[in-house]
């Protein structure tokens, strides 16, 4: 296995690559396996595996293997791959973590440990270290409260890094511009965030590194590398109409979230030309006929805007 990919690469748009499922509850590693080559033709510049997108928290580690197995193969250097490898326990997290190196990632992500959401301090920096002992791999802070049911403030960070040297950057998965400022601020100018991609413009002029981002732009990946693209080459009035763009479609895509949760997503992916059985890992509502049409004529009408906008085409094949 060639050597990895540095940390300081770890930037840009990230994908979070979707893993889906056979119907009866196994990932579809063939298919996760083609979308990994649609998300690379679409301009990706890196990976975020088995995170929120990605359904880690409800597989197996045999199941998580599988998966990271099966990206970093076939992403094959081309761009950083990052595990997310956080469980509710630490053990899990550093057996996924040993995983992780010894099968090529780049870095691991980890999300706070989750459900027992009233852990102390010291227990979360404990979680932490000892996840840093199973791998050097550089390690991501996953800073998700609406999932693990509780901040991580930068003085956290601070913390974690003191015990774990490896720690590069964190997600801010509910993260703002300002909220990026302070944790750039206290962690210092080496210290690598990312925020959502709805603030990722003023972020980028405040020194966020770019975006691991779910939402719309997991189906459309190509209009989240645009908007990403044109933000860190400063082209910044561009980069503004495409931000605006992004957030008026986000507006349109709320009703499917509403309605039907996660299987928005899978319908999505289905319009681009994968033959997707079953996402997520649990069931949801069937989408409407009609509801496919209409999701379909935003998706175009996005497509034909930000087109417009760059001068080009940008959408690629789904398969």
């Amino acid at each position: 296995m060639s050597s990895a990919i540095s940390a300081d690469k770890i930037r840009g748009f990230i994908a979070p690559i979707p893993t889906v499922f056979d119907g009866k509850g196994e990932p579809d590693l063939p298919l996760i396996a083609q979308m990994a080559d649609f998300f690379l033709e679409a301009g990706v510049h890196g990976f975020f595996v088995l995170g929120s997108l990605g359904m880690g928290p409800v597989c197996t580690n045999e199941q998580r293997k599988a998966v990271a197995e099966a990206v970093i193969d076939r992403v094959a250097r081309r761009v950083p791959v990052m595990i997310q490898v956080g469980a509710t326990e630490p053990y899990s997290s550093m057996e996924l973590a040993a995983h992780a190196q010894a099968a090529g990632a780049d870095a691991i992500g980890v999300v706070g440990p989750y459900y027992f959401n009233n852990r102390t301090e010291w227990e979360l920096i404990e979680h932490y270290r000892l996840i840093g002992t199973a791998s050097d791999l550089p390690m991501l802070l996953y800073n998700n409260p609406l999932y693990s049911g509780y901040p991580c403030p930068p003085e956290l960070m601070v913390k974690i890094r003191n015990v774990v040297p490896t720690v590069f950057g964190g997600k801010l998965a509910r993260g703002n511009p300002v909220e990026a400022l302070r944790y750039i601020d206290v962690l210092g100018p080496d210290f690598t965030a990312f925020t959502p991609i709805e603030v990722v413009v003023p972020g980028v002029e405040l020194g966020v590194a770019g975006s691991i981002a779910a939402g719309p732009v997991a189906v459309v990946p190509e209009l989240g590398v645009a908007l990403v693209e044109a933000a860190q080459n400063g082209e910044l009035d561009l980069a503004v109409k495409l931000q605006v763009a992004m957030l008026r479609y986000y507006r349109k895509q709320e009703y499917f979230w509403k309605t039907y949760g996660r299987g928005e997503y899978c319908e999505g992916w289905r319009l681009r030309g994968f033959d997707i059985v079953e996402y997520p890992r649990w069931p949801t509502p069937p989408m409407s006929e009609e509801d496919k049409r209409r999701y379909k004529a935003n998706m175009d009408d996005f497509f034909v805007e930000v087109e417009g906008l760059l001068g080009r085409k940008v959408r690629v094949a789904g398969r």
